[in-house]
């Protein structure tokens, strides 16, 4: 590349300037590469970085050379107005550059003498590979291989550092190959290699498919010899490096760790144990344990040792905790440090009990609590609170039966000489009541509140006040009125003495816990009102300096709280106040991270759900930033992996860094959940405005199906699919049939590509097809023409194609016997979330028969194939799901679905017997009322000759009303009445199918079928009375005793559950009138007396009697 080197001498001038100090001669060169560079000479510009790399005699040149070429190779072409130009730079430039700048980092790959440069140099390569793939590079193969096992320390770790960025190039060759090479990599001489090829072994594990890893076990062990030299001879930095790739291993591939797991828990205990080695050294040794316990807990619950190992080290690692001064005397609070060792001890506590359950680890942290609990070490009891705090939603199954002990246990710690204990102890019940709720609130609310409003006094300790009123938040928002009702006066005096509190925070916390309060007393804080309302309009008055943002924050917070609490009457006199500030406080928030503006956005929303259509007017001055904010763009950044992001991007501001290809990529997740709240709140005013929302409507579908491919953050996406239907309804409500029509066709198809495209999440496909159905209910007919309909179907078939393969590789190994403890946890939970998504796809599939009938029904064809897959499998959630998109056919296409009924038939029959899946024969029951009334005469022979025999059977069972079977028996009881009804001419003894009906009753549990169950109830008695009222083996004449008790228990039931239509109810009101009266008094008490107190009460609540 000698044609370069007269370039590279002028570019290595700009670069000089670059790394200028003088911010003015850094943007000038920065101009000048872009401009002069970049967009004029893209080749003369790779190609002299290149000659850089290679030939430059300075060793920092040659580095920041390799920096500047992997940057802009890979970055698009400047001023790209064509689809052609929009290519990375690389792409764009001619090949024979591509060759040349190949060549000189191959050679500079042989002869580059520092290490630093050398590990840019590899980065840049890799980066090369990454993009170009290996057969565009065959040269780059065989170089490495020679590297790997030249005579030269350096050569063999950059060898090991490129195959780490870029494992696929290993993948295809033979893994005994591989194996032996990395084995032989592991006993280098050089402590560099070694590293590089742990490295690279993990990035080869992870590379591989799940079945493939199970054969690298063997490589495990000679991984883990790469350790016991680094921490002998106490190389941190790189202990920590090599711990931290095991990680990633044993994240993806915890089985590998299974046969070293007893020594891999000896040497990184010990690690944690020793206090002499840096917080970061012990933390990464321990996170390695906790990782396996997260990834594989079966594995790690059969190591009798890994509890009684690893649980001591954390408890230790929490007593380090030491006393400081800032501690008691600051005025701002900021979460702990989460580098110190007592917080990673607290955070793998937490997450052990959630990975492994109470049943090994309570016991052995209850060794420990007690004893630490009487310790006269301040930091030993307060860690002992600690861990309990920690581990209590991960034992819940154990620890809720001794809760009482337990409490009894802590209790004396809020009178602990030590304020720090005091402050645990009330950090501890804080955690408990939310872990323990409604349990903790209900039971043993005299001994938490006994102790905890006490230590609300604690003026002389205010850390240890403010954090007891955070506790009684805890326990607030979990409690019931009553059971806080007693205690309301004396919490009230407390709060309002803590705002008088000359700290801030105190303060501050005072008005949170009286917002939550407030919320959960609701009327009864009316009482309270006169008094608090007042204080907080004139925080929001006064209180206008930047330090007193947040205390303004809290008082919005809990004004609107309150105002929601106490109702629009009680409100009413100070509504235009509280707008006034809010609107005056918005206009002055104008940085970025004044914490103002979530507590308005949130504050503006209540205020809407109070004052409901009132709230249209202060529309122009809310939606302005809740748009803004919902529109945002993610910020991201890009850093070498030797530079610090702290010195520009602070964690505190909510950035977070990932390590990708020998580069750190950022992105401020603060901003993400700002816009996730931002669409959830749009929700929240589609629904509660309605009408009033149309102005915004089409604005913000438009934000809102982009973001259904807005995969930074899950929660977005959720929320964005849930925002949809009620804009939409928005709209619909308006009466605006053509605006309905005209924002649905904009964003459908783009609706249908998503779905088709909803990858492998599940929750987020459950969320995306629910989504679909309420808007396709909320638009109606026609909403999709007959090429969306068939792609829709495509969409839905591919959906259900994919969970049934999933569904057959989970037998196959379930048969194989492959699954270990762990599997087997893994394959439940995936499938139960399948179940749901599965239940989503079939809702969605409702919708489009409800709203569009026959016209659906010919793309039915294309779902037969599918269903009938699903109708031959055992499982039967599969079976179920066919069985009910049946159900819908027949529901929404009438007798036209016949066409199809051959496939179903069948199964349906032999599921109505179906003894040990209840939902299955519920599904079926249900679709024999439907083939009934609405199926016609087609389906008359299957329904009283095949299907009718069998759900009798079903009802005349000992456990039909078990908790269990109770759905699928309402749901027969119900399909019989439809057959009475619509085929009582076709019944061969209509007269004991009604009687066995009647005994049957009451459905009161399925609130779908009550309704129309009951409206055939009340027909009957209007038509032929006697015909129910006989005695239960069909003989006498009316007025039966047992039969009047049966009519009046099953009506009143009902009336008690379910909630019916006035018309209904005032039927079933009359018949259980009308039935009381025609008995004699005594006969009347007695009958009476047979309703259960519940039922009378829930009668009487209801204004029925």
């Amino acid at each position: 590349m000698s044609n370069f080197k007269d370039t590279a001498a002028v570019l290595k001038s700009v670069m000089s300037n670059l790394m200028s100090s003088d911010n003015s001669v850094r943007t000038k060169a920065e101009s000048t590469l872009n401009s002069e560079w970049l967009a004029a000479q893209p080749q003369t510009l790779l190609g002299s970085l290149a000659f850089l790399v290679h030939q430059d005699p300075d060793a920092q040149a040659r580095a920041f050379a390799s920096v500047l070429l992997r940057r802009i190779a890979f970055q698009g072409m400047p001023n790209a107005d064509t689809k052609e130009d929009m290519r990375m730079v690389w792409s764009a430039v001619p090949q024979a550059v591509t060759l040349a700048v190949k060549s000189e980092l191959l050679g500079a790959l042989r002869d580059e003498s520092d290490r630093g440069a050398r590990h840019k140099l590899c980065d840049t390569i890799s980066e090369v590979v990454n993009n170009e793939g290996e057969n565009d590079w065959p040269e780059l193969v065989s170089a490495l291989y020679a590297c790997a096992q030249d005579s030269s320390a350096q050569l063999r770790e950059s060898a090991y550092r490129i195959f780490s960025s870029c494992a696929f190039l290993l993948t295809t060759q033979s893994s005994e190959a591989v194996n032996t090479a990395f084995i032989g990599a592991f006993q280098d001489s050089d402590a560099a290699v070694r590293l590089a090829a742990l490295q690279a072994a993990v990035a080869y594990i992870l590379a591989n498919d799940p079945k493939p890893r199970l054969g690298l076990a063997p490589m495990v062990p000679h991984m883990l010899s790469v350790l016991e030299p680094l921490y002998r001879d106490r190389d941190e930095t790189e202990l920590v490096e090599a711990l931290s790739a095991l990680i990633e291993a044993a994240d993806e591939a915890p089985k590998l760790f299974s046969a070293v797991l007893g020594s891999l828990i000896t040497f990184a205990t010990e690690i944690g144990k020793n206090s002499e080695l840096e917080n970061t050294t012990r933390q990464t040794a321990m996170e390695l344990l906790v990782t396996l316990a997260e990834a594989a807990p079966g594995m790690c619950r059969k190591n009798a040792q890994f509890c009684q190992a690893i649980v001591p080290v954390c408890m230790e690692m929490m007593s380090g905790i030491e006393d400081s001064e800032d501690w008691y005397t600051t005025d701002v609070l900021e979460d702990s440090d989460n580098e110190e060792n007592y917080v990673f001890g607290e955070q793998a506590m937490d997450r052990l009990a959630i990975a492994l359950g109470g049943k090994q680890l309570l016991p052995t942290a209850f060794n420990y609590i007690p004893q630490m609990l009487a310790s006269q070490e301040w930091s030993q009891r307060h860690a002992a609170l600690m861990a309990i705090s920690s581990i209590g939603e991960g034992c819940y199954k154990i620890m809720r039966s001794e809760l009482q002990k337990i409490l009894e246990l802590i209790a004396p710690c809020f009178k602990d000489p030590h304020t720090r204990v005091r402050y645990a102890v009330c950090n501890c019940v804080g955690q408990m009541a939310t872990d323990f709720a409604p349990q903790l609130q209900e039971k043993h609310h005299q001994l938490v509140l006994s102790n905890l409003i006490p230590a609300m006094d604690e003026a002389a300790t205010p850390r240890v006040q403010a954090h007891a009123a955070a506790a009684m938040v805890n326990f607030a928002e979990e409690a019931t009125k009553q059971v806080l009702d007693p205690y309301l006066d004396t919490l009230f005096e407390r709060l309002l003495a803590m705002l008088s509190s000359p700290k801030r925070y105190v303060q501050e916390q005072a008005i949170t816990t009286i917002a939550t309060i407030a919320d959960n007393a609701q009327a009864k804080f009316n009482k309270y009102y006169s008094t608090i309302m007042p204080m907080l309009l004139n925080v929001l008055a006064q209180a206008s300096d930047k330090e007193h943002r947040l205390l303004r924050g809290k008082a919005i917070e809990c004004a609107t709280f309150i105002a929601l609490a106490v109702g629009k009457e009680t409100f009413k006199p100070d509504i235009a106040r509280v707008v006034e500030l809010l609107t005056h406080i918005q206009q002055s928030v104008t940085d970025a991270d004044d914490p103002q503006a979530s507590y308005l956005q949130s504050a503006w929303a209540r205020l809407c759900k109070l004052m409901g259509a009132d709230f249209a007017p202060i529309l122009p001055v809310v939606m302005p930033p809740l748009i803004a904010a919902a529109n945002q763009q993610p910020d991201f950044a890009i850093l070498e992996d030797d530079e610090d992001p702290e010195t520009s991007y602070s964690a505190e501001d909510g950035w977070e860094f990932a390590s990708i290809g020998g580069q750190q990529v950022g992105i401020k997740t603060t901003a993400l959940e700002e816009k996730c709240a931002a669409v959830e709140l749009l929700v929240s005013y589609a629904k509660d405005l309605g009408v009033a929302f149309v102005p915004y409507a089409a604005e913000v579908l438009g934000i809102l199906v982009p973001l259904f491919k807005f995969y930074f953050h899950e929660g977005v996406r959720a929320a964005a699919a849930a925002a949809v239907p009620p804009v939409l309804q928005s709209i619909k409500q308006a009466g605006d049939v053509a605006a309905l029509r005209s924002v649905w066709a904009s964003m459908c198809d783009k609706y249908i590509s998503v779905l088709g495209n909803s990858d492998d999440d599940d929750t987020f496909t459950m969320q995306l097809f629910g989504s679909f159905a309420d808007a396709v209910e909320t638009v109606g007919e026609p909403s999709l023409g007959a090429e969306q309909m068939q792609s829709f179907v495509g969409v839905c078939v591919s959906q259900m194609n994919k969970y049934y393969q999933r569904m057959k590789a989970r037998e196959a190994a379930r048969e194989a016997e492959e699954l270990d403890e762990d599997d087997e946890e893994q394959l439940v939970e995936e499938e139960m979330l399948e179940g749901l998504a599965i239940d989503e796809v079939a809702r969605a599939l409702h919708a489009m028969l409800a709203t569009h009938g026959p016209a659906f029904v010919a793309m039915f064809q294309s779902v037969l194939p599918i269903a009938h897959m699903y109708l031959q499998e055992a499982d039967p959630a599969a079976r179920q799901w066919a069985i009910c998109v049946f159900d819908d056919l027949v529901e929404y296409a009438g007798p036209a679905s016949s066409q199809y009924a051959s496939e179903f038939l069948k199964p349906i029959a032999h599921a109505l017997r179906d003894t040990n899946a209840p939902d299955l024969r519920q599904a079926a029951a249900y679709g024999v009322g439907v083939m009934a009334q609405f199926g016609g005469d087609a389906y008359a022979d299957f329904v009283v000759g095949a299907a009718l025999p069998a759900m009798l059977e079903s009802l005349a069972s000992n456990d039909a009303r078990s908790t269990e079977n109770v759905y699928a028996t309402e749901n027969i009881i119900a399909a019989v009445a439809k057959v009475l009804r619509f085929f009582g001419g076709k019944l061969p003894d209509a007269k004991g199918l009604l009687q066995t009906w009647f005994w049957a009753l009451p459905v009161c549990n399925d609130a779908d079928e009550a309704p129309a169950t009951y409206e055939y109830l009340v027909q009957v008695l209007s038509e032929q009375p006697d015909a129910l009222l006989l005695s239960a083996n069909g003989t006498g004449s009316g007025n039966d005793p047992r039969a009047l008790k049966h009519l009046v228990s099953v009506v009143v039931e009902a009336l008690a559950a379910c909630s019916f239509a006035p018309e209904l109810v005032q039927a079933l009101v009359a018949i259980m009138q009308k039935t009381m009266a025609s008995l004699d008094d005594s006969a009347r008490a007695s009958l009476w007396a047979s309703v259960s107190p519940e039922h009378q009460r829930a009668l009487q609540s209801k204004g029925y009697i």
